[in-house]
């Protein structure tokens, strides 16, 4: 039987590596990838409801949002006084499907 050769995959710019390795290092931190969850699963949230959701303070969960949003991960909004920040970049929700199948590992 002929074995099926896989599709050709284009290659990867090394521009491409350095964008990947710059988002991959703004979310490698357990903190904020369960701040992408919730993100994930609400659409958005101010950094009052990631405080009360995550138990961290709210200078650190600020820290982290910050991190996030430079890299272009995050979007926000403001709404009054308050600001609502969301995934803007939904390819890196993918990490956490990784992280699923991890499960058990």
């Amino acid at each position: 039987m002929a074995r099926k050769m896989p599709k050709s995959k284009p290659p990867i710019t090394a521009e491409m590596m350095d964008t990947a390795a710059a988002i991959m290092k703004s979310i490698a931190h357990p903190l904020r990838l369960r701040i992408l969850e919730i993100l994930e699963r609400d659409g958005e949230a101010n950094v009052t409801a990631l405080c009360d959701e995550t138990g961290a303070s709210q200078p650190v969960v600020s820290q982290q949002l910050s991190r996030m949003r430079h890299e272009g991960v995050l979007g926000r909004r403001r709404e009054g006084s308050s600001v609502y920040y969301h995934v803007s970049q939904r390819e890196v929700l993918g990490v956490l499907d990784c992280i699923r199948k991890m499960d058990g590992c």
